[in-house]
C-alpha cells in the first residue's frame, strides 16, 4: 500500500477541507449511535410498564443501593400506620453482598420514601417522584429509605440506612432527562413523551443526512482536485521524459496511466475519506453504546474479527495482482485501438478488417479475464464477511435472549442492543470491500509512480545559458546505444560543422542518421562523448536556451488541432500576423491558405486530417522559418512535397539558410546537392565526408546510395 499512501500527498494542500470533513464524520457517528440509542427510551415509553421515569429511577437505584427496582408497577394504595400510601417502587432483585442486601432490603419490598440523614424522609407519590429521584442523585454518602414489606403481620414501615454507591454517567444523564419531564400518571399521558422522542430521532437523522451530504461533497471535491494535480504533474513528467522512452514504451501505456490508473486512485481516495472514515466511526459509536448495554454479549458478537481480517487480507492480495494485470490489459487494448484507428486507411485498403477485429478481440478477452477475476473477488468479500458476522451475532443474540427470559435483562434494553448490533455490523458489511478497493488503487498508484520515477531529461541545476551559435558544432568521440539494445546505434562519431555551413547526412535506412541529428537538440544524450556548440558542451547548459535556437522539421509531420496560423506560430509567444504570413509565403503555402474560406483561421483537424501531406509538411517548414533559428535540422522534410514545390522551397531555403547552420537528412538528389558537404553514415559509423563529386569517386557506399536512391528518386 506504500504507493497508494504516497499518492495521498496530493491531498495535503486541501487538508483544511479534509479536516472539516473529519469533523462532520465525528458528528455523524455521534448522531448515528444517538439515533439508534433513542429507540430504547421510545420503547420504554411505548411498551414498558415502568416508563421513562421508572427506567431512570431503576438506573439510579441500581447504582445507589445496588438493587433493581420497578417504578410505576401497577400501583396499589394501602395504609401504613393508619395513613394511605401509594406504592410506586417495587424491589425486583437484590444481589448478595450488595448495599441493599446488607441493609436488610428484601425482594418485593416496597420503597415508599427517600431521604438523607440531614433531612426528613419524603413519601413517594406520582406528584413528587421526580423530586425523590433528585434526592437519590445527591452526593450524600448515606441514604434513608422507608421500606414496607407487603403481606406482613404489621402495617408499619421501617427506616433503613444504606451506604450510597456512585451514580454512573449514563444514569445521571437519564435521571436529568426524566427530571425535566413531568411524571405521567397513565399510559395515555406518555404519548407526548413518545412524540418528543420520535421528533428527536427525526431531527438527529435529518442533521446526520445534511452533514453526510457536506462530508461526501467535500471529499469528492478535494479528491477531484488532487487527481487533477496528479494528472498535471504526470503530464509535466511526460513532457520531460527523453524521446527514447516513448520510442520504447509507446504512447498508449502512458495514456492509460493518465486515464484508467488515476481513476482507480481517485476511487481509492474517495473510499478512504468516505466510507473508511464514516463507516468505522458509525461502527465505533454503535459499539460503544452496545458495550455500555452489555459488554459480554457485544464481545461475543465481535468474535468475527480475526478470521475476517485474514480473509480480507488474502482477498486483497488477489485483487491487487488482478488489478495490475487488468490495467496492463487496458493499455494493450488502447494500443491496438490507437494503431487501428490511426491507420484505418491502410486497414481498409489491404482488407485487414477481419485480422484487426481478431487482434482487438484477443486483447479484449484478456482484459475481460482479469476483470472477471476482480469481479469474482469483490463478489466473494461481502457474503463471506456477512456469513461470519451473522453466525457470531446469532450466538450473542441467543445468550442475550436467555438473559431476557431469566429476568436478567430488560426487553427494551435487549431490543436497543439488537438495534445497535445491526447498526454496528451494517458499517462493517459496507467496509468489507474497502480493502479490495485500496488494493486496486495501490496497483494503479504503482504504475503511476513508475512513470513519475522514470529518469527524465538530464538538466544541470542553475545551468548557464548557451550563447547563440556563431562558430561551430562538434560531435566529439560520440557513441550512443538505445536502452535495452544490444548494439550501438552510433560509434566513434567525430564531426565538426562550421557556422553557416549546410551539411547533408546520407546513409541506408537504420544507419543512424536521425539518431545523429537528434543528439544536437538533446532529444537524446550520447552514451559516451560530447556534442559541443561553439566549444560549449550542450549537456552542461540550459536545455531551453539550446532548443530555442534550433528548428526541426521531421519526415512525420506533427500538426495540432488548431488553426493554420496557430500551427505556424507554435513555439512562439505572440508572433504578429505579418510574421506568420511572411513565413507562410517563404514556405509557398500562402496561396492555398488564402483560398480557404477562413484563411489562416481554418482549423486543420486532428493531426491535420483536413490537409494533404504536402500542405502539412509546408506548414511545419513555415513553423521552422518563423522561429528564426541559428541551427536548422531537416529530417526527410521534402519527402511529401511535389517536385515543383520542392524546387521553390529549395530556393527559399538557400536564402533562409544563409548565416545559419543547416543539417539535412535526405534521399533526394536535389536536396543533397544543395549541401556544402555530405556525411556518409553506415552501420552507425561515418564512412566519408566531402562534396558530391569527390564522394562519388572514392566512397563505395555513397556511390551505391547514389545509384539506388538518388537517381531512382528523380535526381
Amino acid at each position: 500500500m506504500k504507493d497508494f499512501f504516497r499518492a495521498l500527498r496530493y491531498l495535503k494542500p486541501y487538508r483544511k477541507a479534509l479536516g472539516a470533513s473529519i469533523l462532520c464524520v465525528l458528528i455523524i457517528a455521534v448522531l448515528w449511535a444517538g439515533g439508534i440509542g433513542m429507540i430504547i427510551p421510545a420503547m420504554k415509553v411505548l411498551i414498558s410498564p415502568e416508563g421513562l421515569h421508572g427506567w431512570a429511577w431503576n438506573s439510579i437505584a441500581q447504582d445507589r443501593i445496588q438493587a433493581k427496582v420497578d417504578l410505576d408497577f401497577p400501583t396499589i394504595t394501602t395504609t401504613v400506620a393508619g395513613k394511605p400510601v401509594t406504592m410506586l417502587v417495587d424491589v425486583v432483585r437484590v444481589d448478595e453482598d450488595s448495599h441493599a442486601h446488607r441493609a436488610g432490603i428484601l425482594k418485593r419490598d416496597w420503597i415508599i420514601g427517600v431521604g438523607h440523614a440531614s433531612g426528613a424522609i419524603r413519601r413517594l407519590s406520582h406528584e413528587n417522584a421526580n423530586e425523590c429521584m433528585a434526592l437519590m442523585r445527591q452526593t450524600d454518602k448515606e441514604l434513608l429509605l422507608e421500606v414496607f414489606t407487603p403481606g406482613g403481620s404489621t402495617d408499619r414501615s421501617r427506616t433503613v440506612t444504606i451506604p450510597a454507591g456512585d451514580i454512573s454517567t449514563g444514569s445521571g444523564l437519564l435521571g436529568w432527562a426524566a427530571g425535566a419531564i413531568p411524571q405521567p400518571r397513565t399510559k395515555e399521558d406518555r404519548f407526548p413523551i413518545l412524540i418528543w422522542a420520535l421528533v428527536i430521532i427525526a431531527l438527529m437523522t435529518i442533521m446526520r443526512d445534511v452533514l453526510r451530504f457536506c462530508q461526501e461533497y467535500i471529499v469528492r471535491a478535494v479528491v477531484l482536485r488532487a487527481i487533477m494535480d496528479m494528472r498535471c504533474e504526470n503530464y509535466n513528467v511526460a513532457l520531460r521524459l527523453p524521446a527514447t522512452f516513448f520510442a520504447r514504451e509507446g504512447t498508449s501505456d502512458t495514456t492509460s496511466r493518465f486515464i484508467q490508473d488515476t481513476g482507480e486512485v481517485s476511487r481509492g481516495m474517495m473510499v478512504l475519506f468516505g466510507k473508511t472514515l464514516v463507516e468505522p466511526a458509525k461502527a465505533l459509536a454503535s459499539l460503544t453504546m452496545a458495550m455500555i448495554l452489555s459488554w459480554e454479549m457485544t464481545l461475543l458478537a465481535l468474535a468475527i474479527g480475526p478470521p475476517a481480517y485474514f480473509l480480507i487480507r488474502q482477498l486483497g492480495r488477489t485483487m491487487k495482482k488482478a488489478t495490475r494485470r487488468a490495467l496492463e490489459g487496458w493499455s494493450a487494448m488502447l494500443s491496438v485501438l490507437e494503431e487501428t484507428l490511426a491507420g484505418i486507411r491502410v486497414v481498409k485498403a489491404y482488407t485487414m478488417e477481419g485480422a484487426e477485429r481478431k487482434r482487438f478481440f484477443q486483447v479484449n478477452r484478456q482484459l475481460l479475464k482479469q476483470q472477471k477475476r476482480i469481479a469474482r473477488t469483490e463478489a466473494l468479500v461481502a457474503p463471506s464477511i456477512e456469513a461470519m458476522g451473522i453466525t457470531a451475532a446469532m450466538v450473542a443474540v441467543g445468550l442475550a435472549g436467555y438473559r431476557v427470559l431469566t429476568g436478567q435483562l430488560d426487553t427494551e434494553i435487549f431490543i436497543g442492543w439488537m438495534a445497535l448490533l445491526v447498526a454496528m455490523f451494517d458499517p462493517i458489511r459496507k467496509l468489507a470491500k474497502v480493502s479490495t478497493t485500496f488494493q486496486r488503487a495501490d496497483a494503479a498508484a504503482v504504475r503511476i509512480f513508475q512513470l513519475q520515477d522514470k529518469e527524465q531529461e538530464k538538466r544541470v541545476p542553475d545551468a548557464p545559458v548557451l550563447p547563440v551559435h556563431s562558430k561551430s558544432i562538434e560531435f566529439r568521440n560520440v557513441r550512443f546505444q538505445y536502452p535495452g539494445a544490444s548494439d550501438d546505434s552510433l560509434q566513434d562519431i567525430n564531426l565538426t560543422i562550421d557556422h553557416g555551413e549546410t551539411v547533408a547526412v546520407v546513409g541506408p535506412n537504420g544507419s543512424g542518421k536521425t539518431t545523429l541529428v537528434s543528439l544536437l537538440p538533446r532529444l537524446i544524450d550520447p552514451t559516451e562523448g560530447a556534442v559541443l556548440i561553439d566549444g560549449c558542451d550542450v549537456c552542461m547548459h540550459s536545455l531551453r536556451s539550446l532548443r530555442k535556437q534550433i528548428s526541426v522539421v521531421t519526415q512525420e509531420t506533427v500538426l495540432f488541432n488548431a488553426t493554420i496560423a496557430e500551427n505556424i506560430a507554435y513555439g512562439e509567444r505572440k508572433p504578429s500576423d505579418q510574421a506568420v504570413k511572411a513565413a507562410a509565403k517563404r514556405a509557398f503555402i500562402d496561396e492555398f491558405i488564402s483560398e480557404l474560406p477562413d484563411g489562416y483561421d481554418t482549423m486543420v483537424g486532428q493531426r491535420g486530417a483536413t490537409l494533404s501531406g504536402g500542405q502539412r509538411q509546408r506548414i511545419t517548414i513555415a513553423r521552422a522559418i518563423l522561429r528564426d533559428p541559428a541551427i536548422l535540422i531537416f529530417d526527410e522534410a521534402m519527402s511529401q512535397i511535389d517536385s515543383e514545390s520542392e524546387h521553390r522551397i529549395h530556393e527559399a531555403m538557400e536564402e533562409f539558410s544563409k548565416d545559419r547552420t543547416t543539417l539535412l537528412i535526405a534521399h533526394r538528389f536535389a536536396t543533397v546537392l544543395s549541401a556544402d558537404r555530405i556525411v556518409v553514415i553506415g552501420a552507425g559509423r561515418i564512412h566519408d565526408i566531402g562534396p558530391h563529386s569527390e564522394l562519388l569517386e572514392r566512397c563505395k557506399l555513397y556511390k551505391q546510395l547514389y545509384e539506388t536512391q538518388f537517381v531512382d528518386s528523380g535526381g
